[in-house]
């Protein structure tokens, strides 16, 4: 017997009926099933999931459930994205800073209570994962998979050890990747200061004073006639030092006074014009974000040296003026903190010659919207630098290196020291002499996650099982993640096993405040996914997901839909117990669709153009349009007019007929079962409830049932166009109560209707859910008279 309402407690029920039944296991021995392999985003483990994860999950969810039901063997392995700055940050505003051994314990307990929270949030949402086959980046396992990549890629001559300008984060002391990185407009100021050239007085704009002493050149455009006749000659800056004032084809004219300092480094452009006119590399700040190498001024933070520069300058009558200025600067998207441009020795993956083997990977791909691969398309095209992977941190997996710190040199680690780590690396002489050191920076915590498809398939130990999953059939994830996640993972996999990673990709945007602003502690405006299903239900979230509509792109929260959804919920159930009570003593069989009367052939006409286009939708990841087809076609076609017109069949055997009776009996049983199969990827625990009154067994679930099947001999076109006839003729006759203020089983006296097709067999439908003493039919434009 169904429940009387539907709420967390029947969820929790299904969850642990699920859990015992080891519903979602996946089983390695069959060879029959073919296989369906989802290489799951393993979400960082530095706190609760949030809305954006449980849209994310609920897509690939609704695919995996749907894949069960289709016959597919379903490997679902969930991992955890343990490492890197989002923990540290967090571990180290907690704990403050501490011993390396003790810190990384600090961040291991930390990421255990947020994984079993994060762990019981996915299965209070009723995600289906196979847990046997969890992993944490974390783990030994892991870190010798991704050490074991490093090397071969170092066979390669793709990883490799050098010093070279990098994004430097001062507050985290940790060389950084381009996309660790993200840009905020602020308001700066612009200084305009007085060069000396050829006895000339120059103006120089600048925001940064304080790399006055890094200056190795002052740069114009060609084709700046007020400063061409300097060209190549020496201008001395307000500090004293002379550089050479040269011509530049990136030099902005119309900026400042059309006269930049190169120095190393203020930004980017910089770094470009170093290389391009082959200037020597000064050391302007160190890793805490001091200046050195410039001399009164060695020691002083940014800011205040900036200040007794000017200072300096001004006293000296050097100063022109000084000028607001907005600007964007990049920053830190962990601690958000600028960064800086510096020299540093660090290790790099060779990006930049691989890009157009990349492309052609990416293309042989399906990318869900086909629009999204643009993206890649463009980070890739425009890529300039190569990968910096070593991070100056503690919480990471360790480069399997040895480094002399005497003459440079590196070499890698042998495959019999994996997992390597500091504290159990061998002694080892280098060929100078010196001792060679084990390498004390970590990954980048993209290194960890972009060989995920790798390492669900045990690569490199498992051939075997590897043929079975890799490449994975779909990679979901967020499209703010296609320049790292999506990128680096195509390019690692493809170069480690010349074959690309995945068949699809499922891009979703980000779940933004009902506003449409973007979630956060400091507006205020974060919706809790946990309070939503205590409010709401599970299911009702799901649902918010699947209409959410945010295929690749942001939407904002709706309320109106979970709202929605919560209401669809209990007409469901009520409707279902409805059938239920209509289907006691009911014994299921196919000879009753000859008693089939004309609103029986039209309601499972409907049912089978909703599966067919429901199964579509599902094959094309259109979770919006499926569930919105099952919430119209169950809510205002079977609950609205099909239960309406066979309550009387049912109820009155005697007067209509046990032939009625059973027809319409095998009916609602048809359409009420078909309906939560369709449904069921999205609402999994109401329809799990739901079937309970179809079960033939205790430990049967509608998860492992068959999906419906399209029958072309319920198609019935006629019984469609007369039932839309029939259901105009009904919303009136409702319509005309409503506007009188008449109850709905009000009888009316007369009622005529012109229809432009035959409603013959149909007479006594209209007479039952209508309510009348006389019905009059004509043929003609359709129209209802009521008297």
């Amino acid at each position: 017997m169904l429940a009387d309402k539907f709420d967390s407690t029947i969820e929790a029920k299904w969850q642990h009926f699920w859990a015992a039944q080891e519903t979602y296991r996946f089983d390695e021995d069959d060879n029959k099933r073919p296989i369906y392999s989802i290489d799951t985003p393993p979400p960082f483990t530095s706190g609760d999931l949030h809305m954006g994860h449980v849209l994310s999950y609920a897509y690939f969810d609704f695919v995996a459930r749907y894949k069960r039901m289709n016959g597919f063997n379903v490997y679902f392995p969930q991992g955890w994205d343990c490492q890197g700055f989002p923990t540290e940050v967090k571990v180290e505003a907690k704990h403050g800073k501490k011993e390396p051994e003790e810190f990384r314990k600090l961040c291991v307990a930390w990421t255990e209570e947020y994984i079993k929270k994060m762990k019981g949030q996915m299965d209070s949402l009723g995600f289906s994962p196979d847990w046997r086959y969890e992993y944490r980046t974390m783990y030994p396992d892991y870190h010798k998979r991704v050490q074991y990549s490093l090397l071969k890629m170092h066979e390669m001559g793709l990883v490799y050890r050098a010093e070279h300008p990098v994004f430097w984060c001062t507050h985290c002391r940790s060389a950084l990747a381009k996309t660790d990185t993200e840009e905020l407009e602020k308001q700066t100021t612009l200084h305009y200061i007085n060069f000396t050239c050829k006895g000339q007085k120059l103006v120089v704009a600048t925001t940064r004073p304080e790399y006055l002493h890094a200056c190795v050149a002052v740069l114009f455009h060609p084709e700046d006639a007020r400063y061409a006749k300097y060209a190549n000659e020496e201008i001395e800056t307000p500090l004293g030092k002379r550089v050479l004032l040269l011509a530049d084809k990136d030099v902005e004219m119309e900026f400042g006074s059309g006269l930049v300092m190169l120095c190393t480094f203020g930004d980017k452009q910089d770094v470009i014009w170093m290389y391009r006119h082959k200037m020597p590399a000064i050391r302007a700040m160190d890793e805490v974000g001091r200046l050195v190498n410039a001399g009164a001024y060695d020691g002083m933070k940014a800011k205040e040296a900036a200040e007794k520069i000017l200072d300096k300058i001004k006293t000296e009558g050097g100063h022109v003026k000084s000028a607001p200025l907005q600007q964007v600067v990049k920053v830190h998207d962990r601690c958000k903190h600028a960064i800086e441009l510096l020299m540093s020795m660090q290790w790099f993956i060779n990006v930049r010659d691989k890009k157009k083997e990349i492309l052609d990977a990416a293309l042989r791909m399906r990318w869900v919207p086909d629009f999204t691969i643009q993206y890649l398309v463009d980070w890739t095209t425009n890529l300039e630098w190569d990968w910096v992977i070593s991070r100056q941190r503690v919480f990471g997996t360790p480069l399997p290196f040895y480094i002399c710190e005497k003459c440079g040199h590196s070499e890698p680690a042998g495959y019999d020291e994996l997992p390597f780590s500091v504290p159990n690396a061998k002694k080892k002489t280098c060929k100078c002499g010196a001792e060679l050191k084990a390498e004390t920076s970590t990954a980048d915590c993209w290194v960890d996650s972009s060989i995920t498809p790798l390492v669900i398939s045990r690569w490199p130990d498992d051939e075997k099982f590897m043929k079975k999953v890799y490449p994975s059939s779909l990679r979901p994830q967020g499209v703010e993640i296609i320049r790292t996640w999506a990128f680096y993972t195509i390019y690692r996999c493809l170069m480690l096993t010349g074959q690309e990673p995945f068949r699809e990709l499922l891009l979703n945007g980000n779940v933004l405040a009902p506003d449409g602003k973007k979630m956060s502690k400091s507006l205020g405006n974060i919706i809790a996914p946990d309070k939503l299903v205590v409010d709401y239900s599970a299911d009702s979230v799901r649902q918010w997901a699947a209409l959410s509509g945010a295929m690749a792109k942001d939407r904002p929260f709706s309320y109106q839909d979970i709202q929605y959804a919560k209401s669809f919920n209990n007409k469901l159930l009520n409707a279902s117990k409805l059938v239920e009570k209509s289907l006691e003593g009911y014994a299921a069989s196919d000879e009753d669709r000859k008693y089939l009367r004309g609103t029986d052939k039209w309601i499972l006409s409907r049912m089978t153009r909703v599966i067919e286009e429901v199964t579509k939708d599902f094959e094309n990841f259109d979770f919006h349009h499926a569930t919105k087809m099952i919430h119209d076609f169950f809510w205002h076609e079977f609950c609205d007019y099909y239960l309406e017109y066979v309550k009387h069949r049912l109820y009155s055997p005697d007067k209509y007929g046990e032939e009625s009776r059973r027809a319409a009996q095998y009916t609602l049983r048809y359409v009420l079962l078909n309906t939560i199969k369709l449904f069921a990827p999205v609402a999994p625990h109401l329809c799990e409830e739901i079937h309970s009154i179809f079960r033939k067994s205790d430990n049967e679930t509608i998860h492992k049932s068959a999906w419906p099947r399209k029958e072309d001999a319920l198609l019935d076109a006629k019984a469609e166009e007369m039932l839309t006839v029939l259901n105009g003729a009904v919303a009136q006759i409702r319509q005309h109560k409503a506007a009188n203020k008449m109850p709905l089983n009000a009888e009316l006296e007369h009622v005529t209707v012109t229809s432009p097709v035959s409603l013959k067999g149909a007479e006594e439908d209209i007479i039952a859910v209508g309510r009348m003493k006389k019905l009059t039919l004509h043929d003609g434009e359709f129209s209802v008279k009521i008297s």
